[in-house]
């Protein structure tokens, strides 16, 4: 199990972030998403995911998921020189994934067959973390054989989940994530958005 993360640029900076944490028999996993149309999003989003490295060891549970970004949610708040973002955070264990989101990155459970699973359907788009107002939404769901992808909003709002899905079945991780960004880009060799991925398989 070794998560791929990928990232592209579609404005001219590039706001969004992405951690892997390997910590041995558990994975941490998270994309950020710093807000656009504000000042200090990819500055929030940085914070972010710097922010979840560092207590790593906290995020034992949802509820511990809620806690950290609600803490972090303050902490960047309480900084003039950060904006908002939004945090798909996820947590892979031998047995079950769990974790918490907010904004609109978003995670999936893709199994091998069937109908995939959007792990963060519940959350509310805003407020963003860096608001003071963030309002984290858990999810847990029991490890089976599949794929975990964990998107933001520059791959989900430009491309089908049938599209997504069929390249996450069909390709192995690393050129799976690859083509996901690939999804998006215009003939020009653009993108609509900055894209970052995070492709595992469980």
């Amino acid at each position: 199990m070794s998560p791929i993360l990928q990232t592209a640029a579609g404005n001219p900076e590039n706001q969004d972030r992405g951690l892997v944490l390997n910590e041995g028999q558990r994975i941490i996993l998270c994309v950020a998403d710093g807000a656009g149309g504000i000042s200090g999003g990819a500055e929030a989003a940085t914070s972010a995911v710097k922010l979840i490295g560092l207590v790593a060891n906290r995020l034992i549970d949802p509820d511990a998921c809620i806690e950290v970004l609600r803490n972090i949610d303050e902490t960047i708040a309480k900084d003039s020189g950060s904006g908002e973002t939004t945090c798909a955070l996820a947590i892979v264990t031998p047995g079950e994934l769990f974790g918490a989101s907010v904004g609109d990155s978003e995670v999936w459970w893709i199994p091998e067959h069937g109908n995939h699973l959007n792990l963060s359907h519940a959350q509310q788009r805003k407020p963003f973390i860096g608001s003071g107002r963030a309002l984290p939404v858990p999810f847990r769901h029991q490890n089976q054989r599949g794929s975990l992808l964990l998107a933001t909003d520059g791959l989900l709002k430009y491309t089908s989940a049938e599209r997504i899905i069929k390249t996450c079945r069909e390709h192995p991780a690393e050129e799976a994530a690859l083509r996901l960004i690939e999804l998006v880009r215009y003939p020009s060799g653009g993108l609509p958005d900055d894209v970052t991925v995070i492709l595992t398989r469980v």
